[in-house]
């Protein structure tokens, strides 16, 4: 048993580490257009940053880090392209404007000194920045759980197609809205003899039955609130031929922002 504990704390103090020297690297990027003119200016005799490659390099590396934060902030739910361009315009003012705090707040004789606390405000502000649209994207959720992404089996109160009802089953989650998300049926009985479903694969998400099962396909997506997930996690991903199926031939859900 102390064994498992002491490989569970490694493991997790590895994660830190990453995770640590993700986001430091990510406020580089940032902090690059105060911290780069700021080395430059030290030298003997100071330089200056000169033509478009320089330039381009200088705010083409920090718009391309904020990009990537709202990019991976968003990336659970179908969230409207220009959604993710406010956030990643928010990301790169706001990590510009911690950096340029750091480098006023402080004005340390030595430039690596200084570089360390311009990345790490803009690093530190970039991740807060992720928890914010992490949260925002999770609202209305209970605690400990996180929003259904499109292509990830679900277990969850359906409703009925035909009548009045619901039912406790598994389902594929097509899309997802500000308070519920866009899910297909899933079913244990064969429905081989219907052009309305496809067999699916039953990869370990099923682990009652074990049995192959089938999905609705050709068909609009039901909406299911949020508070009707009976698990705060998924049980597994849709298979990648199926999913490419269900994406070809179910209809698009509307396109809405979060």
């Amino acid at each position: 048993m102390a064994r498992r504990t002491n490989t569970s704390c490694l493991g997790v103090a590895v994660k830190g580490y990453l995770l640590l020297n993700l986001w430091t690297a990510v406020g580089y990027a940032l902090a690059l257009p105060v911290t780069l003119p700021d080395l430059m200016a030290s030298q003997d005799p100071p330089l200056h940053v000169q033509g478009p490659v320089q330039y381009a390099v200088l705010y083409g590396v920090p718009v391309a880090a904020a990009a990537g934060v709202a990019l991976f902030a968003s990336r659970r739910g179908s969230v409207a392209r220009w959604i993710v361009v406010v956030r990643a315009a928010a990301v790169l003012v706001l990590g510009q404007i911690a950096a340029h705090w750091a480098a006023a707040r402080f004005d340390a004789p030595e430039w690596s000194a200084r570089a360390m606390a311009q990345c790490g405000a803009a690093g530190l502000t970039a991740y807060l920045c992720r928890v914010a649209v992490r949260r925002w994207d999770n609202r209305g959720l209970p605690s400990g759980s996180r929003r259904p992404g499109p292509g990830e089996i679900w277990h969850a109160v359906v409703p009925f197609r035909d009548n009045e009802g619901s039912k406790e089953r598994y389902c594929v989650v097509i899309g997802s809205r500000p308070h519920y998300a866009e899910v297909l049926k899933i079913t244990s009985q064969n429905k081989d003899h219907r052009d309305d479903h496809i067999r699916m694969p039953n990869e370990g998400w099923d682990l009652t039955s074990g049995k192959d099962h089938w999905v609705e396909i050709g068909l609009q997506p039901l909406r299911v609130p949020y508070q009707d997930f009976t698990d705060g996690r998924p049980k597994g991903r849709c298979p990648r031929s199926v999913w490419r199926r269900l994406r070809a031939e179910s209809p698009a859900p509307a396109a809405t922002g979060v």
